[in-house]
C-alpha cells in the first residue's frame, strides 16, 4: 500500500478537531520510536506502512479511514481509549464541549445494564466507572436519549460520610424501574468505546452492586 499525501493531510484534520498539537502525537506515539511532528510540512516525504499503523490507531481507526477525499474528522469519545486518558491527564481543553457529552448516555446504559428492577443510586456511583472525558462530569440527564423513562427520582438523598454541613441534602437517589431492555443495550454496545468496553466487563470492581437500596 502507498502512503498518499492524503493520509498526513487527514491526520492533521483529524487531531486538530480534537485538540491535539503535533508534539501530542509524538507522546502518543513514543513507544513506537518515531517522531510525528514535521512530517505535515514534509508531505513529499513517505512514512512507513507501520507508522501509518500507529497513527491511524491513536484515533482507533485503519489506515484506510485517512485515505479519502471526502474525510470528516472523528469525535474525541470514538478515538483510542489511551488517546482519551492523554487529553483528560493533560488537561487539554476541548473547544466543542458536545464532544464530551455525546454518548455518555450509551456508556451510562452498559455500566446498569445488570442491575436489577428496584435497583437504587446515586450519580456518583455510576460516573466513576465512565471513560476519560466523561468522568469529568458531575451529573446525568436521566431524561434524555436512551436513558428516557428508565429510572424514577425517589426524592430520597444520600450523604456523603464524611459531609457534616446540615444544609446539604446530598445526592438524589435514582431507582431502576426496570431491567434494561435488550434492544436499548445493543444500541449502547454500538455507541461505546470497544477497548473500554472490554476492560470494564474484565474488571467487576469498577462495578456498582445493583442490590443497592
Amino acid at each position: 500500500m502507498i502512503i498518499s499525501q492524503t493520509f498526513l493531510l487527514n491526520v492533521s484534520i483529524a487531531r486538530k478537531h480534537i485538540n491535539l498539537d503535533e508534539s501530542d502525537l509524538d507522546n502518543l506515539l513514543k513507544e513506537y520510536n518515531f517522531k510525528y511532528t514535521g512530517l505535515e510540512k514534509k508531505l513529499k516525504k513517505t512514512i512507513s506502512l507501520e507508522q501509518a499503523y500507529h497513527i491511524a490507531k491513536v484515533f482507533n481507526r485503519t489506515i484506510e479511514d485517512f485515505i479519502t477525499d471526502d474525510f470528516r474528522p472523528f469525535d474525541l469519545i470514538t478515538t483510542n481509549i489511551k488517546t482519551q486518558e492523554y487529553i483528560q491527564e493533560n488537561v487539554k481543553t476541548i473547544k466543542d464541549q458536545n464532544i464530551i457529552t455525546k454518548f455518555i448516555n450509551a456508556y451510562v446504559i452498559i455500566i446498569i445494564k445488570d442491575f436489577e428492577k428496584g435497583a437504587q443510586f446515586t450519580n456518583s456511583d455510576i460516573i466513576p466507572n465512565l471513560p476519560p472525558i466523561h468522568n469529568q462530569e458531575s451529573s446525568i440527564d436521566w431524561t434524555a436519549g436512551l436513558l428516557k423513562g428508565l429510572v424514577t427520582n425517589t426524592n430520597k438523598f444520600r450523604k456523603s460520610s464524611d459531609d457534616n454541613d446540615p444544609r446539604n441534602r446530598g445526592e438524589v437517589i435514582y431507582l431502576l424501574k426496570d431491567q434494561i431492555p435488550k434492544d436499548v443495550i445493543n444500541k449502547a454496545l454500538k455507541k461505546v468505546d470497544q477497548l473500554w468496553l472490554k476492560e470494564f466487563e474484565k474488571n467487576p470492581k469498577k462495578k456498582i452492586l445493583s442490590d443497592k437500596k
